[in-house]
């Protein structure tokens, strides 16, 4: 295997393993199984459920692993959900393998392989026994509230002072009733934002590993990575769908009047110690208009393009240039830097999330900037683009729109 192969399958097993160990951390249990019904894989919670190991879940089915009666309910309900792919939920009780019983809800859904088909399922389970056990005690501490009214409403009958006495302690217990109602809503959704964070993780890390290495595998490897997109997916569409509010991706933009010459030195004062320690001279080619645009996604744009070639000028670096230009519909904002320059043959993928150039190494950094910087300007109807330096080094070029409202 060449040196570049060894590297990508090292990359792999690395990602993979990162990925597992990411699932792991999630407190529910998780598994997932091919169409004939055999367990592809799970988390550590599916492990203790089962108190049993990866090695000796995996490979196996629902006959091999639960009692009979359970196990041809299991492979009822996979079958039906098969058969008519989509999801399935149901609530039951379970018994755990260090003997505890818990009310739980399992959340099922299918997933498909590269090429549409359906490859399995992938399955969710979510502990709602202490949620059992509070609405169970908020209806004895109803139905004893009504008892109480009941027997109260009787005596009180024969005053009217005593029966506004009783109501007024009615009304007192059901706003103590409804507030622990919002007590036990308010912890439900508690619940759900931590689930949700490790969820998207896995979805999230899973896009990454398919998109930057399903080339490097072979069909089989390619399924494999494809069947765990759709597992993670459906995972993070699952958290979704219980929790109460969709986090948009980002704060709405406040379109006003910006003064670009004060957001120059506004970013020029921020990084003003980095340039002196570097000896690099701060260039403004002309004067710098106001425009119409949101002031911290400008902030944004220069302050990000001038880090980035502070960390990756390299040692030629001597001078950075902010310079401007008008189109006939947009105003061209540019960053220059007389340093190392980039590796043009992937100059394209610079603007992708977690892309680091291979000039990048040693430095540190998450790889988000320059995305950062491009998905800004595409939300001001504008683009970003990167080119060779005259004198040597790069300019990046981001244009915005001058019709925003």
């Amino acid at each position: 295997m060449a040196e570049t192969e060894k590297q990508i399958d090292k990359a792999l097993k690395e990602q993979l393993h990162f990925l597992q160990t990411l699932i792991d951390t999630i407190p529910n249990p998780i598994f997932y199984k091919d169409t004939k019904g055999q367990f592809l894989g799970c988390n550590k919670a599916f492990e203790l459920r089962l108190g049993l190991s990866k090695g000796q879940i995996i490979g196996k089915t629902s006959h091999d692993l639960f009692p009979q009666d359970l196990a041809e309910d299991y492979q009822t309900m996979d079958t039906a959900l098969l058969e008519n792919p989509g999801e399935q939920v149901h609530e039951t009780t379970l018994h755990y393998a260090d003997g505890r019983i818990r009310d739980v809800i399992i959340n099922k859904g299918t997933f498909t392989n590269a090429d549409g088909a359906v490859a399995g399922l992938v399955g969710v389970t979510v502990d709602i026994t202490e949620r059992k056990q509070a609405e169970m005690a908020l209806q004895k501490a109803h139905d004893e509230l009504e008892q109480r009214v009941e027997q109260r409403t009787a005596e009180l009958a024969r005053s009217n002072v005593e029966l506004k006495v009783e109501i007024a302690e009615r009304l007192r217990a059901e706003e103590a009733l409804v507030q622990s109602s919002e007590d036990l809503k308010l912890f439900a959704y508690s619940v759900i934002h931590d689930l949700k964070s490790p969820a998207i993780g896995v979805h999230g890390f899973t896009n990454l590993l398919h998109r930057h290495y399903q080339e490097s595998l072979d069909e089989r490897g390619k399924g494999y990575c494809a069947q765990i997109v759709k597992a993670a997916k459906h995972l993070t569409d699952l958290v979704e769908a219980i929790n109460v509010y969709i986090a948009t991706k980002e704060a709405p933009l406040k379109i006003e009047q910006v003064d670009m010459s004060a957001i120059c030195q506004e970013v020029k004062a921020e990084f003003s110690l980095r340039l002196s320690e570097h000896n690099v001279n701060w260039v403004e080619t002309g004067s710098m208009p106001a425009i119409r645009a949101d002031r911290l996604s400008m902030i944004r744009i220069l302050r990000n393009l001038v880090d980035n070639a502070l960390k990756y000028g390299g040692e030629p670096l001597s001078e950075i240039r902010i310079g401007h230009e008008d189109t006939e519909d947009s105003h061209v904002f540019s960053v220059s830097d007389d340093g190392v320059g980039i590796s043009w043959e992937n100059a394209e993928k610079l603007f992708r999330f977690f892309h680091r150039d291979k000039s990048s190494r040693g430095v540190e950094g998450a790889g988000l900037g320059l995305a950062i910087v491009k998905e800004t300007a595409e939300r001001h109807s504008g683009k970003v683009v990167v080119e060779p330096a005259p004198q040597g080094g790069t300019i990046f070029r981001v244009s915005i729109a001058k019709d925003l409202h």
